[in-house]
């Protein structure tokens, strides 16, 4: 009972049904859901513990919002990890690693169309960028890339995947993968990553000026124009 109603909660966070700042109350989902009390406190710690709501004094649970700079940050070191894995990674590539690649995009088709689109995503996404990175050959490289997705999947858990452009992405990976274009391998995997972050920022977000994201794109050989315009620009 404890997972019907993480699932139900959960499913009208990332929808925005419940926006940051709502209160929860654990009464009304109770009776409202028709369960007791204690299910709903599980689910609640369940919620908690992935940083999707939070205790604050007299207003008790209410959605999180996201930290904004945080998520700055990750996208900034993301980008300048990911696409130095990708320079190395595309030239060393064999053809099953893109024939792996590519049939796990199709599994990522058929997953968010599924019951359980979010938990599927994140295993299989994870699946299809290691296979690329792995390819680079740097065990130090691959565990601070994992070590800085994991964080950017805590972003994500507020971000329903079936809104996203990742299939559509990674064709765009996989192409340049198949040609063994690093360049275009780069500039793709640094406009999804981008994507990505500016499709859980508020709508008239930019790029804050001098900031490590800034700095990251430009120095990924993104073109000044639209670096300065980051923003509903590049999420396009």
């Amino acid at each position: 009972m404890a997972d019907t109603v993480f699932d139900r909660l959960h499913e009208r966070i990332v929808t925005g049904e419940l926006a940051p700042g709502d209160r929860i109350d654990p009464t009304e989902v109770a009776e409202s859901l028709g369960v007791s009390r204690t299910p709903v406190r599980e689910a609640i710690l369940r919620l908690e513990g992935q940083g999707l709501v939070e205790r604050l004094p007299y207003r008790g649970v209410v959605v999180a919002g996201i930290d904004q700079t945080a998520a700055e940050d990750v996208a900034a070191m993301r980008i300048h990890l990911e696409t130095l894995a990708v320079r190395t990674a595309v030239p060393r590539l064999t053809d099953d690693d893109v024939a792996r690649m590519r049939r796990i995009n199709d599994e990522i088709r058929d997953a968010v169309r599924g019951a359980d689109a979010q938990n599927s995503f994140r295993s299989l996404n994870r699946a299809f960028h290691e296979t690329l990175y792995r390819a680079a050959g740097s065990d130090t490289l691959l565990r601070l890339v994992q070590d800085l997705s994991a964080q950017a999947e805590r972003f994500r858990l507020h971000f329903d995947v079936r809104q996203g452009r990742a299939i559509e992405d990674h064709d765009r990976i996989l192409d340049a993968c198949d040609a063994r274009d690093p360049v275009a391998a780069v500039a793709a995997t640094r406009d999804h990553i981008l994507g990505a972050h500016l499709l859980m920022m508020p709508e008239n977000y930019t790029v804050p000026p001098g900031s490590a994201l800034d700095v990251a794109l430009r120095e990924s050989g993104m073109p000044a124009t639209t670096a300065d315009g980051a923003g509903r620009v590049a999420a396009g």
